[in-house]
């Protein structure tokens, strides 16, 4: 059952992410252009798999959940931007771009996961 702080962890944590994102896209956006948004997602991406690799080395408990929920559906959550990514592949005519950053945020997230779970695969 979701209980209303597990939605509050969900909410802060995501408008962390989104600030933190919409920070360095105005601190970086005339440098890195429309490659910023697919490099916010793939460093979310394995941001989000190391988060998980710990998560799966800990016990569960509320506490640990709640700390999944603030970090990794809030804030890595907030800071990725996949409807960005669409919407800018669209706009520039980019979409082998869109699917490259699904694939390299896919290997970023399993290396996360291998980084998290200490170098073990299973």
């Amino acid at each position: 059952m979701v209980s209303w702080r597990d939605l509050v962890s969900v909410f802060v944590g995501g408008a962390l992410g989104t600030a933190a994102r919409a920070g360095l896209t105005l601190a970086l956006a005339g440098d890195l252009g429309p490659a910023l948004v697919p490099l916010i997602n793939v460093v979310g991406a394995f941001a989000i798999g190391i988060l998980f690799g710990i998560r799966a080395r800990m016990p569960m408990s509320t506490r640990a959940q709640r700390a999944q929920l603030f970090f990794g559906t809030g804030v890595l959550g907030g800071f990725t931007t996949y409807s960005a990514l669409a919407v800018e592949s669209a706009d520039l005519l980019l979409l082998w771009w869109g699917a490259v950053t699904v694939v390299v945020g896919t290997f970023a997230a399993w290396l996360g996961v291998l980084i998290g779970r200490g170098g073990r695969v299973a």
